[in-house]
Order: structure tokens, then C-alpha cells, then sequence
């Protein structure tokens, strides 16, 4: 795929290992691909163009599809499969402790309490796309802008606390999907701390839409089309962020509370009275 730097070359090596099969495990020992030189990443080239009141949807709608083309990419090479029993009950407990969490860290979220848990069900009981590869921890910080060559996505080893054999594992595109969604948030937001009083949610919105049609022309299928999924996904994240930010930025901390409650209000006309 031109949408990731190509591979130069691995080295791999084994050494002893009483647990392995045989005694001797297997790995790899380094990797080297493509540099690619005076280059900006999306998060970079997003920020300029909030700055300027630019239009970013062209821009949006581009990443969109290079998201596709390597979701598609990754799918060839690797296979997929149906999701089990066992993949829905791994996401909705990680959800319900990723619920859990924030309300720890943020009690004030628990006026959204039956929101997340109508999510949670909702997943429990949708129809699931097949599971592949993904690039696992996704954001415009992990695409970088090559001219004459577009948007090339990089870093795939996928949210570094998880542990690697999990980070193996075939997952949801959409999770790559809602990982991008937000990052238009975030990039929206942080412009706004430094602008109190003003606001780019417009932008954010009109970018979040432009991501979505264009990895809808190339997918040949529509992420909205799987909407329940995609929201809970995007939920998750934002929660996660939530957890972050009370640590490490509490200024921010709007960012992701602001998202679940958008989140919130968008499925109150569907939840029973």
C-alpha cells in the first residue's frame, strides 16, 4: 500500500525459552521502513488550518479514503473473520470499565448513566460487520502529509498500554473510525482553550462528515450505516479521554465531556420514558 511507509526490511531471531514450544521462542528483533523527510503530520496541518478559518474538508474527505484503502489493504493481506460471542462480551465489559472509571474520576457523568449502559445493550444486540486487522490506535497524529503523495498512515502497533497479543487481535474498523472522529474534536477543542469565548465546533462537524463520505466512497460500505456501533465506539473513546484528562490535563477535561454529552443528546429521543 502507497498509504503507509514501505518496508525496507525485519530481523528476526530466536532464543531459549522454557515455556515456547520446542524451548525456543521466536520474535522479531528490529524493523526498518521508509523515512519520509520534511513532512507535517494531519494533527499539524489540522490545527493551521483552524487557525486560519480554513476549510479542511477536502482535506478530511481524502482521509477518509486513505483510511478505506488501508483498512481494505490489511483486510487482503490478513483475512477476516465473524465476530464471536466472545468479541461482544470483551467490548462491552471494557466499556462498562471504561464507564466505570470515568465516573471515578469525573462524578458529575453520572447524569449519563443510562445513556452509556442503552449503549452497552445496543452492542450486545447489533448486527456485527467481519472483524480484521486495524491500525488500533488511530488519530491525526499518526498520519503524516507527503506532497505529491497524500496522507500515509503510520505507528500501527496500537495503543500502547494494551498488552501486544491483544493489539494483534482482529477488531472493528470502526474503532479506527471513532478514533479519527475524535481527534477532529480534539483538534477543534484544543484550539478553542486558546480562544475562550469562541468556537470551531462548525469545523469539527463539517470535518467529521468529510471523513465519513469519503471512507464511505472508497469502503463501499457507509460507517453511519452501522451507527450504534460507531457511537459506542466513539463513547468509549471519549470516556478514555475523560480518564486521561482528570490525570494529566484537567483543562481539556471539556473536550471529552463535551462529546458524551452530544453523545447523550442524540440518543435521549430514542431511549423509553
Amino acid at each position: 500500500s502507497s498509504r503507509v511507509p514501505s518496508s525496507v526490511g525485519a530481523v528476526a531471531g530466536q532464543w531459549p525459552d522454557a515455556a515456547a514450544t520446542g524451548g525456543v521462542a521466536t520474535g522479531h528483533l528490529a524493523f526498518a521502513s521508509e523515512f519520509i523527510p520534511g513532512v507535517e503530520d494531519a494533527w499539524r496541518v489540522a490545527l493551521t488550518a483552524v487557525a486560519a478559518g480554513a476549510d479542511f474538508t477536502a482535506q478530511a474527505r481524502s482521509l477518509g479514503q486513505a483510511t478505506a484503502q488501508v483498512h481494505a489493504a490489511l483486510a487482503r493481506a490478513m483475512g477476516t473473520r465473524d465476530a464471536s460471542p466472545g468479541d461482544v462480551a470483551a467490548l462491552t465489559a471494557s466499556m462498562r470499565a471504561r464507564h466505570a472509571a470515568a465516573v471515578s474520576e469525573v462524578p458529575a457523568l453520572v447524569e449519563h448513566d443510562r445513556m452509556v449502559q442503552a449503549s452497552i445493550e445496543a452492542v450486545a444486540s447489533a448486527r456485527w460487520p467481519a472483524l480484521q486487522r486495524i491500525h488500533g490506535d488511530y488519530h491525526l497524529g499518526q498520519v503524516l502529509d507527503a506532497p505529491g503523495r497524500g496522507w500515509v498512515l503510520v505507528d500501527f502497533e496500537g495503543e500502547p498500554l494494551r498488552p501486544l497479543d491483544e493489539r494483534t487481535h482482529p477488531d472493528l474498523t470502526l474503532r479506527d473510525v471513532a478514533g479519527m472522529l475524535r481527534s477532529f474534536d480534539y483538534v477543534a477543542g484544543s484550539w478553542e482553550q486558546e480562544h475562550p469565548g469562541r468556537s470551531a465546533a462548525p469545523w469539527a462537524t463539517r470535518a467529521r462528515t468529510a471523513f465519513l463520505d469519503g471512507y464511505a466512497s472508497t469502503a463501499g460500505h457507509d460507517p453511519r450505516e452501522d451507527g450504534v456501533l460507531l457511537d459506542a465506539l466513539e463513547l468509549d473513546k471519549a470516556l478514555y479521554e475523560v480518564v486521561y484528562e482528570a490525570r494529566n490535563r484537567p483543562t481539556w477535561l471539556s473536550i471529552p465531556t463535551t462529546a458524551i454529552a452530544r453523545l447523550s443528546a442524540a440518543r435521549r429521543s430514542d431511549l423509553p420514558l
